[in-house]
């Protein structure tokens, strides 16, 4: 699971996510953009937010995400961090 850090920022279990990641990454792990096999697993749980046309700060759902980027040109893969077993699902 997650661990809440000071700030209120989520890390993920990084061992957890590399396993999940062997599990459900098929085929070689070459970046669609540069061709380079150099990623990183950000260190923090992502969010993104649902857009609601003209109200940029009302509520919606909030999809939390573990970040993939691949450190020669940048690109980012996101995955469901709940899906990916690295949150519990809310009550």
């Amino acid at each position: 699971m997650a661990e809440a850090t000071k700030g209120n920022s989520l890390k993920p279990d990084l061992k957890k996510a590399k396993g999940w990641l062997d599990i459900h990454w098929k085929g070689d792990r070459l970046c669609p953009i540069c061709g380079k096999d150099d990623w990183w697993i950000c260190d923090e749980v992502v969010e993104v937010k649902a857009y609601t046309e003209g109200r940029l700060l009302a509520g919606g759902s909030i999809f939390p995400l573990l970040a993939i980027i691949c450190l020669t040109c940048g690109h980012t893969l996101l995955f469901n961090a709940m899906l990916a077993g690295l949150l519990e699902q809310p009550q």
